[in-house]
């Protein structure tokens, strides 16, 4: 088993390691990140490219730092092993992980180094072992096996009456293919809470990437006018809540409850297995999040700090 960083414009997965990966691994996706994103592949002794993660490299104030690119949960480690007992399993993660420590290591000269596992990925130890820092963090996750009633009363009390209240007010709510409407309440609600946006590669996600294959939005009017909206992306096993916003002026208590509501119901009615919030620690966020009736879900971060900074 080695690494080797693989050219995005020559990324090519086999039949068997395409079935395991998520969207965020998709080509065109990946490429939107170009220049600055790094692909790795993880091959095996015959040179068969059996896993993959990758990593978005920026620098500030002339200090090189190592994270997931912008809007991606995780940096997207997935290995397929051909291993067969536990104990051999076990042994290959941690082969994998050390594999990836040394990478970073020779390959990378960064003051900072983020690397954020996939919720599947918990075992952390050989990171720990190399004097890495690791955090952990927590997403919310709905099981979407279950009726639209099931999923409707585990939601909280206050979500409910909220959703009920959208549908008195006559708040309409509609899947909306227009992502430029979608973009502008997304970056009114940064704007509002003073929080930073790479707009940049926001647009190219909503104009050269976003179609109906990967993606969806929902959208609530009031009047004919957009005051609410969720923006969910997915594949054929999760679908993840990526971005949301709305019209403060005309703020509506129920709408983006409802479009959150919406998009739930959406990723069911499609197959897919699992909605995912894609994690907050902000406790307002995580509040909002739980009362969606999920259950929480860890990953890890995992982090290397030169003694510089």
């Amino acid at each position: 088993m080695y690494l080797k960083k693989v050219d995005i414009n020559e990324l090519s997965y086999s039949d068997s390691l395409y079935s395991v990966l998520s969207v965020f691994h998709q080509v065109d996706f990946l490429i939107l990140y170009q220049p600055s994103i790094r692909v790795v592949g993880i091959f095996n002794d015959n040179e068969e490219l059996r896993g993959v993660f990758f990593y978005f490299v920026k620098s500030k104030w002339g200090i090189r730092y190592v994270i997931p690119p912008p809007f991606c949960p995780h940096n997207g480690l997935v290995f397929l092993s051909a291993a067969q007992t536990e104990h051999r399993k076990n042994s290959v993660i941690k082969e994998l992980h050390q594999l990836i420590i040394n990478y970073f290591k020779y390959n990378e000269k960064a003051c900072y180094i983020r690397l954020v596992l996939p919720p599947y990925c918990v075992d952390t130890q050989v990171f720990q072992w190399n004097k890495w820092k690791v955090k952990v963090n927590y997403t919310y996750q709905i099981n979407l096996n279950q009726t639209e009633d099931e999923l409707f009363n585990q939601l909280s009390s206050e979500k409910r009456k909220s959703i009920r209240r959208c549908k008195k007010d006559e708040i309409i709510i509609q899947e909306e293919k227009n992502y430029e409407t979608v973009k502008q309440l997304v970056l009114k609600t940064f704007q509002r809470q003073k929080k930073t946006i790479n707009i940049n590669y926001l647009d190219k996600i909503f104009s050269q990437w976003a179609d109906g294959k990967n993606s969806f939005a929902f959208v609530a009017c009031s009047n004919q006018k957009p005051i609410a909206a969720t923006f969910c992306v997915y594949d054929s096993k999760v679908c993840y809540y990526l971005l949301g916003g709305y019209d403060n002026e005309f703020a509506h208590h129920g709408a983006g409850v409802s479009c959150m509501w919406y998009s739930i119901l959406k990723s069911k009615s499609m197959g897919v297995n699992i909605f995912d919030f894609e994690g907050s620690m902000l406790p307002a966020v995580e509040r909002y999040f739980r009362d969606f009736g999920g259950h929480p879900v860890p990953y890890y971060a995992c982090e290397r700090i030169k003694l510089l900074i």
